[in-house]
């Protein structure tokens, strides 16, 4: 079973979870950053997404978009998630994330990260590393590549 096969039967079932919206912690975030293509090429991007706790503070399933920009081309994609929140309720919370992404060099989404947001305060920062894993299919064998980002943004 592939990699993204896996990742995509664990969003579904981190999602499927969800039961009542109102006990869960809903964040939004929007973030700002470079990628990388499968050419090692960088490129700024634009981006935001949703964040909700499913059942214990500690998981939580996501979403997001991103808008790549390489003038005058634009692409973008888009990523569903499951993420591990390390030490959730801390003003600090590191946390790792594994998905899959659609769209423009998409592939098995995996990466980490910390979210700082002061004791009681709905306003913090989220800063990010992701890599979309992607494998091309030629007719000389199969290659991997990676497409880092690094994103720092503001969850609300």
């Amino acid at each position: 079973m592939s990699l993204q096969k896996i990742a995509a039967a664990a969003v579904f079932a981190l999602l499927a979870g969800v039961t009542s919206a109102s006990a869960q912690e809903f964040r939004g975030f929007v973030a700002a950053g470079v990628s990388s293509d499968p050419n090692q090429d960088q490129y700024p991007s634009l981006g935001g997404g949703l964040l909700v706790d499913i059942g214990q503070r500690w998981v939580s399933a996501g979403v997001q978009g991103e808008t790549l920009i390489s003038w005058p081309y634009v692409n973008g994609r888009l990523a569903l998630f499951g993420q591990g929140n390390l030490t959730p309720g801390k003003p600090i919370t590191p946390f790792v994330l594994a998905g899959v992404g659609i769209g423009e060099y998409s592939g098995g989404l995996y990466g980490g990260g910390v979210e700082i947001r002061p004791a009681g305060q709905r306003l913090g920062f989220r800063v990010a590393v992701e890599d979309y894993l992607t494998r091309y299919r030629k007719y000389d064998g199969s290659m991997t590549h990676h497409q880092v980002g690094v994103r720092v943004g503001v969850l609300f």
